[in-house]
């Protein structure tokens, strides 16, 4: 063996600790003291064991604390409510709505909670309404007609759940705010026409976004699936089936989705002009 090879092999092996020297210091303390140690002996080690005190014991739990909300900070920080309060506009628009409200209903007036629930009423009706209108007359028909036929199809997938749980929402608040109204003015100028189209803006809404959204989404996917591996999609504004067409299977796909893609439409027509009466509703009782 080289002399390389035998200092590698030397220098490989670990080199033996120095044999442990007996404190003289802490013998002298425990002779002081009278401390008898036994490592062999549980009791013994119970007994010289150290026993946290209150200080230690807070400290400890401090750092659980803390470790929970690092935690629960960075989960904050990583959600999408979060970067959407910190890195877009939405919540300014938002903040913005809620001050020009405050400052509204901070006017001297001897009837300030109806004018907060007719605020509430009027706004819920008419923010339903022009969501109605753009998502049905503005960005259906420009998406449909500017992209292909999956992209807009993965666009409505997210926004239809969204579009019809946000729809419900506003009809249940101006519904309640509407009642509310009444019965802090004794009903003046009440109106069984308004209750039922809110009542059943709701009711269809609500019957949309939890019977037929789900089906519908499930039954695009398959459908989306299909042609995709079949090479189609990609049109804009029109649909090809190409081989399609002779398949049995994804016939019966098609005519599901197109089914329950029929009913919502019909639902949100309905809905349509219910808000649209709603608001002529609220123009006469403006105008009287």
């Amino acid at each position: 063996m080289c002399n390389i090879c035998t200092r590698d092999v030397m220098s490989a092996e670990a080199p033996t600790p120095p044999p442990l020297q007996n404190n003289c210091t802490l013998e002298r303390f425990k002779n002081k003291h009278n401390i008898v140690t036994d490592p062999t002996n549980p009791e013994k080690q119970k007994e010289v064991e150290y026993q946290p005190d209150l200080l230690a014991v807070s400290t400890q739990y401090t750092k659980i604390a803390y470790d929970v909300f690092k935690q629960c900070t960075t989960r904050l920080q990583e959600s999408k409510a979060f970067v959407v309060v910190t890195k877009t506009t939405q919540p300014f628009h938002v903040a913005l709505a809620m001050f020009m409200l405050l400052t509204w209903l901070s006017k001297p007036s001897p009837n300030a909670s109806i004018r907060l629930w007719r605020a509430v009423y009027v706004g819920s009706v008419a923010t339903h309404l022009g969501a109605q209108i753009w998502m049905t007359l503005v960005s259906g028909i420009v998406l449909y007609f500017s992209l292909p036929r999956h992209d807009f199809g993965r666009v409505q997938t997210v926004l239809f759940p969204l579009y019809y749980t946000f729809n419900a929402s506003m009809s249940l608040m101006g519904l309640f705010a509407y009642t509310r109204t009444q019965y802090l003015t004794n009903f003046q100028h009440f109106s069984w026409i308004q209750v039922a189209l809110l009542l059943a803006t709701l009711s269809i809404e609500a019957f949309i976004r939890l019977r037929l959204v789900r089906p519908m989404i499930v039954a695009k996917h398959i459908k989306t699936q299909m042609e995709e591996a079949a090479g189609g999609g990609q049109e804009v504004g029109q649909l090809i089936l190409g081989e399609l067409a002779h398949c049995p299977r994804y016939i019966r796909v098609l005519k599901a989705f197109r089914m329950y893609h029929s009913s919502i439409a019909m639902g949100t027509m309905i809905t349509f002009g219910c808000s649209l009466y709603s608001i002529m509703i609220i123009v006469d009782s403006i105008c009287n």
